[in-house]
This record gives C-alpha cells, sequence and structure tokens, in this order.
C-alpha cells in the first residue's frame, strides 16, 4: 500500500502517498489512520516520521488529532479547489519540464497522461477484511465458507493479532467473539456471521452412543478446546472424545484411528493426514444465508 524510497526524504514520500490513499477512499472521512507506532513498524521508519507527517496532514486540513494520540480523516475538510488547483500546477510543470527534457513530444505527453489516468482507475483500493475466530485454523474455516470471490479477500486473524489491524475495513466474527472483541477496534466495521458446524456431520455424531468414541482430528492444539465445547452443545454427545492436533504431535494419531467410532477432522488437518482403511468425515462450517448477504452488499459498497 505504501512504498518508500529510502534514497529520497521519507516524510515527503509518506506524506505524498498518505494524501493520494485518502483521496482515494482507502481512509474513509471519521477513519481512524494506524497509529504512528503501528505505521512506523510497518515500514520500517522512526515513528517520529510518521508523527510529523501526520502532524502536517492536519495541518493541511486532511486529518484531525483525537486525543493527541489518534488520527483520523477529517470529514469533509480536504483543501480547497483554489488550493489543490494551485499545488497540482507547480507538480504538473515540474513534471513537464522532465518530460520534455527527456525529449517527448506533446502529443506523447497526452498519451502518458490518458494511459495513466486510465490505469488509476483500474486500481481501486482494495479493502482490508478480516475474519477473526479464537484460533487461525477456526477463522481459515470461516473463510472458505465465505466462498469465492469474497473469500480471496479476507484475511484469518486471531484476538492477540487485533492490535495491528488498526486500518482493517471490516472484521468478520461470529456473534460470540464480535461482542467480546469489539470494543479493541471500535472505529472499524464490523460483522456478525452466523456461523455453524456442517449439520450433516453433527447428526452423525449425535447418533453416537455414549458409549461409543469420537476421534477429533485438527491441526492446531488450541482448536481442540473450543471445538470440542460447540460439538457437545450443538450434539448433546457426552460419550468419550480422543482428540489430536498434528502440528503439535502424531503420537497418539494411530491409537486414535484404532479406538473411534467416528472421526471427524478440520479441512486443514485432512490434507495432512493419511486415514489409509480409516474413513474420516471432515467437519466444515456452513454460513448463513443472510450474513452473506450482508457481506457482499457492504463489500460491493465500497
Amino acid at each position: 500500500m505504501i512504498t518508500l524510497d529510502r534514497t529520497q526524504p521519507l516524510q515527503e514520500q509518506l506524506v505524498a502517498q498518505l494524501r493520494y490513499l485518502i483521496a482515494r477512499g482507502h481512509f474513509r472521512p471519521g477513519t481512524p489512520l494506524p497509529s504512528t507506532r503501528a505505521l512506523a513498524r510497518q515500514l520500517g521508519i522512526s515513528f517520529h516520521t510518521v508523527r510529523k507527517a501526520y502532524q502536517q496532514l492536519e495541518a493541511e486540513g486532511l486529518l484531525q488529532s483525537q486525543s493527541g494520540r489518534r488520527y483520523l480523516v477529517r470529514p469533509g475538510a480536504a483543501l480547497s479547489r483554489e488550493t489543490r488547483l494551485e499545488q497540482g500546477a507547480t507538480l504538473m510543470q515540474e513534471t513537464l519540464r522532465q518530460l520534455i527534457g527527456l525529449g517527448l513530444e506533446p502529443e506523447d505527453i497526452e498519451y502518458l497522461l490518458q494511459e495513466q489516468l486510465a490505469l488509476l482507475e483500474d486500481q481501486a483500493p482494495t479493502p482490508k477484511v478480516l475474519c477473526l475466530a479464537p484460533t487461525r485454523e477456526l477463522a481459515e474455516c470461516l473463510i472458505v465458507a465465505v466462498g469465492t470471490p469474497w473469500s480471496e479477500l479476507i484475511e484469518p486473524a486471531t484476538p492477540d493479532v487485533l492490535a495491528h489491524h488498526e486500518d482493517a475495513d471490516l472484521i468478520l466474527a461470529r456473534h460470540a467473539d464480535l461482542h467480546r472483541f469489539r470494543h479493541r477496534l471500535p472505529q472499524t466495521h464490523w460483522l456478525g456471521l452466523m456461523a455453524y458446524p456442517d449439520p450433516s456431520v453433527l447428526e452423525r455424531i449425535a447418533t453416537l452412543l455414549p458409549r461409543e468414541t469420537l476421534g477429533l482430528i485438527t491441526l492446531q492444539p488450541e482448536t481442540i478446546p473450543h471445538l470440542l465445547t460447540e460439538i457437545r452443545v450443538a450434539t448433546g454427545f457426552g460419550g468419550q472424545v480422543l482428540a489430536v492436533a498434528i502440528e503439535e504431535s502424531r503420537h497418539h494419531l494411530r491409537p486414535l484411528l484404532e479406538q473411534a467410532e467416528l472421526l471427524i477432522c478440520t479441512p486443514q488437518s485432512r490434507q495432512r493426514v493419511s486415514s489409509g482403511n480409516y474413513p474420516m468425515t471432515v467437519l466444515s462450517f456452513r454460513i448463513g444465508a443472510e450474513s452473506l448477504e450482508m457481506l457482499q452488499r457492504y463489500l460491493q459498497s465500497i
């Protein structure tokens, strides 16, 4: 999104690129910019440089500080048309001198201008969309459930990394997680997802007898307690569950395969396990139609 040339003044480049991103709508009026330290860490520069760039944009009327710490895009307070034309004329004059110095004729310059304008129209900013879940594995399951082409725009996220995503445009989360974590990024738009495990898999689990054993295979160990709680609540199954996270260890995988009457696994773990003669059922997720419609409407509007 922002690329800096280390051989040129960093603050000037940052101010110019932030102006462009604000003008293109990447940072919308009323929304916060990343904190000075977060953006400095992302770009690998001093946070003092970022702060000075923000202060310059504030002096120009594009930003407003909030409690002296955060900067918001000021609603409807861009530079006046006269000021923009004056500054634009200065930039255009310098650019034209350089182009003429290269030996370009007026028709060549006109062609380049039209070509670059067309490219800018095709480069609409891509919204930053996150899917929040207790573990990355569960977040990825929800993203797959959203389906293409929208899933290609979404990044998985967990609560511990939210502080690094202040520039997110939208965060998707199941309603319980939305309730628990929305306060961490109150300026970001949040959308609750009605998401649930595949009903056909839940039905198979519900038919297990209390004396029978359910085998659960995940990729990450932290996924197990979350998924196990959801399965028990949804199905009422109170029998024994043997669980293995293959990212942590595969030592207990074979006993699980041999003892379980029903084997279920997450899509990520299924890609890593060769079950041989042991049939596995992949536990995927479904997203409610209303949630998908709301997501599509929002993404189409930005």
